[in-house]
This record gives structure tokens, sequence and C-alpha cells, in this order.
């Protein structure tokens, strides 16, 4: 019983350390252009707000919005009612000297009245560009670039993607205004 006791003692101890060792882990931020430097962590992180065209870099991984384009349905795929579809091209590269991963699920859209949405893959025929980004790798100094569509309500100024590659991070933290 006693050397039951030790082991669960121990167990717990390794995962309460583990739990801390996860709280603490830095993550910094910076805008690139005429925008100052933010920094944050991951436990009491700071949002940072960018524009199309801007970067935003953290943890050594660089990612720009580079654009925005209103898409029209087609016969077959529409929007929900009062929505619009929004392509974004965004290009990330990675600036560390380790391999790191990349995912259209690290992107949301956040409506001006706070509701975040994830991307939309019901991709309609008048996307023609075929570069949708996919998730994968990226080695030290690796970069790709893709679009992703979301959608987004008709008229919504206050409009942005978020972007949140930290599984410990919140998912609006990081953000593009869309300019719609």
């Amino acid at each position: 019983m006693s050397h039951r006791k030790s082991i669960a003692i121990l167990l717990a101890l390794i995962l309460f350390a583990s739990l801390i060792a996860c709280g603490t882990t830095s993550t910094t931020g910076t805008v690139s252009g005429n925008t100052p430097t933010t920094t944050g962590s991951t436990s009491t992180p700071s949002s940072i707000v960018a524009k199309v065209g801007q970067t935003i870099t953290l943890d050594d991984v660089a990612t720009t919005l580079v654009s925005v384009k209103k898409l029209a349905g087609d016969e077959f795929t529409r929007p929900k009612a009062g929505n619009i579809y929004v392509i974004v091209h965004v290009k990330i590269k990675n600036k560390s000297s380790i391999e790191v991963s990349y995912n259209p699920f690290d992107f949301h859209v956040r409506s001006g009245s706070g509701n975040i949405t994830d991307v939309d893959y019901a991709v309609p025929s008048t996307y023609t560009a075929n570069n949708q980004l996919d998730s994968g790798k990226l080695s030290t100094g690796g970069s790709v670039e893709g679009d992703m569509m979301f959608q987004v309500k008709k008229g919504d100024h206050g409009a942005q993607m978020t972007w949140q590659p930290s599984f410990f991070g919140n998912a609006g933290d990081n953000a593009w205004n869309l300019g719609l």
C-alpha cells in the first residue's frame, strides 16, 4: 500500500510540474511595419492587431495577410443568409531554428460582435486560384503561401482574421483587420 501511495504522489508531482512548465512558456509577438512591437506570454497574452499587408511574428514564425477578396457563391455552394465569402491569402515563413507546423485550423475569423468561426472548406466553383492552404511543416527558412475561405456577415467592418498557432492561446489574440 505504501509503495502504491508513493508512486501516486510521484506521478501527481510530475503532472503538476508539467502543467506549470506549459503555463509559463513565453510567446513573443511583433507586427512589422509602422506598428509598435507588442509582446505577450501564453499565460497572459496581449492582443496584436495588424492590417492587410502587415506581418505578425510569433516565436520566429512570420505570417503575412497578403490580400483579402470577396468571392461570390455558385448555384450549389452559397454562404449562409446574410453572409459573404471572403478569400484570404497568407504567407507563412519559419525564421526559427526548429521545424514548425502550420494548419488552416490555426486561423479564424472574428466578427465585429466577437463571434469566432473556422475556415469554410466548401469552396464554390467561382474560386479558380486552386491555391488552398493545407497543413504541413516548415523547416528552418521554409515558407508556404495559400488561400483560405471564410464566411463573414455582409457589412461587418469590424471583421478580423485571427491566428493562434499555439495550442495554449486564445483564437483571438493575434489578428488582422480585414478591411471590409
